[in-house]
């Protein structure tokens, strides 16, 4: 074949090639062009020369060959692939459906487990109540058979009788060998014991005394037969053959201390070196001297006691002179008077006398006459000489003028006590036209069962109120009421035109609850005012607070006042003593009573002070649970210094105070009370 004719036949067949392999590549679907595309550009570039002959005939095979792998292993891939989904789907359906299984199984494991124990502890539960019941049941027939046998047995009655009698017996004999014979006593018997140190240790204190008979060996000890002395030491029972400590207590001073152990007070403060006996604190340690000790340094004593009370040469010791005063009613003054001022029995050569006034004036008359107009307590005092040179020094004279609305006389206010806040306030004659500090009275009063004819009503909280009524007769008359906060019964619960709550008057010493608690008893008992100060002139108070019993009873019976000591150990004394009409005066430690938690103005409940002293109050009623006191307080402080005033405007913070009993009772430092009884 000539070479023209052979490249013609190759040209065909190079066509016919070119549209079989056109159709072939026409019909290769997306994954070939995107799987084969960088090979393609890679072969182009690294080999285009190469690549450039794959239309000749002899490179279109390779190219088949290579497309078909990458179908084979392009279709492979997806097959496995759709494989490894499937599989992984089911695998975790296995493993759901697994845990799911497990977690039921664990459920049904843990209900039949807490099943089977409630079970359980249900019936051992009934079995030991069933244990328990038969356990009591054979302990309360034991118990039964044992009463019976012990209350109905004669013989059981006979051997209890014959144990106790000899029980009491070795007891008794025991006390007695140990109190004759126990080498912790001297070697000799007690009655030699006794009569020793009567011999030999004289001591003449009248609060105790031992007295021995002539015929045979008996000693009798007498009881303290001296009044008790307020104190917060009370009796002391010690060794006082040797020196002993003793801590002052809350309340306690060095005079109270001495005179409980029979040392006179001068004495126990030079034992002591105490320099100011007047001022000793709480916890300070004081030496008790021993009864020996006490005599073999009477005498050191008494002679430097002498050395520092010697007077100087040119001077001359001050004699004591007395004075009083009559008064009467000053004509310019409501609730002045004129004080005439005498001396008791003056020395017949007296030439030189100056008055002290107590206002800052003086007067240098023998017997002068002064007016006192200004509310206020006033102490006179008098120094005179005679002609010789002797000064004469007087006693101090109180002259106490009160507050206007103080005195029965002068006064026009009645003063109400409502037991609880239920109780009506009943005005037959008049009607309720003011109530101090409130604008309007329906803020205060509930006037809802009021009418034309009758004045009903009822108070909306507990406390003071001043309320003023307008008569039928056009007068006004003024009403000082207490609401008690809860029900209570008062000695003072009918009306009265006097207020005998009663307190010193700026005498500047904090120290008067006595006084003022005296002053109260015999307002009460006579429904007159008797000065704090003549109560004071009376028992010869010098400023000191030292007030007894004695003292307290003494002046209220010389005013004519029914009054006597009682035992105070329950709340029922204090009931009866109200419920009769009367009121007791009684001696507590304050520091055993709570201080009131709130405003001591508007809460009643407690004691509005903290001081820690000995204290005198008026117990005037008592709740009706039994619960509480209530008390009359006088202010420890002056009452004219005293500014509050509750809502009535006239009372004082100290007025129907609420105490507890257990506290107060607890706090007795004398378990009597001064009983009075009023004018009925």
């Amino acid at each position: 074949m000539s070479k023209k004719n052979k490249k013609r036949v190759d040209s065909k067949s190079a066509i016919t090639y070119n549209n079989v392999m056109g159709g072939l590549y026409s019909q290769q679907n997306v994954i070939k062009r995107r799987y084969l595309s960088h090979i393609n550009t890679r072969q182009a570039n690294s080999a285009a020369g190469s690549f450039s002959a794959a239309g000749s005939i002899k490179n279109k095979p390779f190219c088949i060959a290579e497309n078909k792998i990458l179908k084979f292993l392009s279709a492979a891939g997806s097959v496995i692939l759709r494989f490894l989904t499937a599989a992984g789907k089911r695998i975790f359906k296995l493993l759901s459906f697994a845990v799911l299984g497990i977690l039921k199984l664990f459920s049904f494991a843990a209900v039949r487990v807490y099943s089977l124990f409630s079970a359980a502890a249900i019936k051992v539960f009934k079995l030991f109540l069933v244990v328990l019941k038969r356990i009591f049941a054979v302990i309360k027939r034991v118990f039964s058979r044992f009463i019976y046998i012990v209350r109905y047995n004669p013989v059981v009655h006979r051997t209890i009788l014959a144990v106790c009698t000899a029980v009491i017996v070795v007891s008794a004999g025991y006390l007695v060998y140990f109190a004759i014979a126990s080498p912790e006593l001297p070697p000799e018997n007690l009655f030699s014991t006794i009569k020793d140190i009567s011999d030999n240790n004289k001591i003449e204190h009248s609060r105790s005394s031992v007295f021995l008979s002539h015929d045979d060996d008996w000693a009798e000890l007498t009881a303290f037969t001296d009044v008790e002395f307020e104190t917060g030491a009370g009796s002391q029972i010690m060794d006082r053959t040797r020196d002993f400590e003793y801590p002052v207590r809350p309340g306690e001073t060095l005079s109270e201390i001495a005179y409980a152990y029979g040392i006179p007070y001068d004495f126990l403060a030079w034992y002591n070196k105490i320099n100011n006996a007047d001022r000793i604190r709480v916890g300070t340690i004081i030496t008790i001297p021993s009864l020996e000790n006490i005599e073999a340094n009477e005498s050191i004593y008494q002679l430097q006691k002498t050395k520092q009370r010697q007077p100087a040469p040119a001077a001359r010791a001050a004699r004591s002179i007395e004075i009083t005063y009559e008064s009467h009613n000053s004509g310019t003054s409501r609730t002045g008077i004129t004080a005439h001022f005498s001396i008791v029995n003056p020395p017949s050569n007296l030439k030189s006398y100056e008055w002290d006034m107590g206002d800052g004036r003086r007067s240098f008359r023998q017997d002068p006459s002064y007016e006192y107009s200004e509310p206020k307590t006033y102490v006179v005092r008098l120094t005179a000489q005679d002609d010789a040179g002797i000064i004469y020094r007087s006693n101090p004279l109180y002259i106490d003028i009160p507050y206007p609305a103080s005195t029965a006389e002068y006064s026009t206010t009645l003063f109400i006590t409502l037991s609880s806040p239920d109780e009506y306030f009943i005005i037959r004659n008049g009607v309720i036209t003011k109530v101090a500090r409130y604008a309007n009275i329906d803020d205060a009063l509930d006037l809802s069962e009021s009418d034309q004819y009758l004045t009903k009503v009822r108070f909306k909280k507990s406390g003071y109120y001043g309320v003023t009524v307008l008569e039928e007769t056009g007068r006004e008359q003024y009403y000082s009421i207490f609401v008690s906060p809860i029900p209570t019964m008062h000695a003072d619960y009918s009306t009265s035109n006097f207020n005998w709550y009663r307190t010193q008057f700026n005498t500047g010493t904090p120290s008067n609850c006595g006084p003022a608690s005296a002053s109260m008893a015999i307002g009460w008992g006579t429904g007159r005012y008797f000065p704090v100060s003549s109560v004071r002139n009376a028992i010869g108070w010098q400023g000191d607070g030292g007030t007894s019993f004695d003292d307290l009873m003494r002046v209220i019976r010389s005013q004519g006042v029914f009054a006597n000591v009682q035992p105070l150990r329950t709340v029922q004394n204090i009931r009866d003593v109200i419920d009769s009409g009367g009121i007791a005066i009684i001696l507590f430690h304050t520091e055993g009573v709570r201080t009131t938690r709130g405003n001591p103005a508007a809460d009643l409940f407690g004691k509005y002070y903290n001081d820690s002293v000995g204290h005198y109050v008026v117990i005037k009623g008592y709740s009706l649970n039994g619960e509480y006191f209530v008390i009359h307080d006088p202010i420890p402080s002056d009452w004219g210094a005293n500014s509050f005033r509750y809502g009535d405007e006239l009372s004082m913070m100290g007025r129907n105070r609420y105490f507890l009993a257990s506290e107060v009772l607890r706090s007795l430092r004398r378990n009597e009370m001064i009983v009075v009884y009023g004018q009925n």
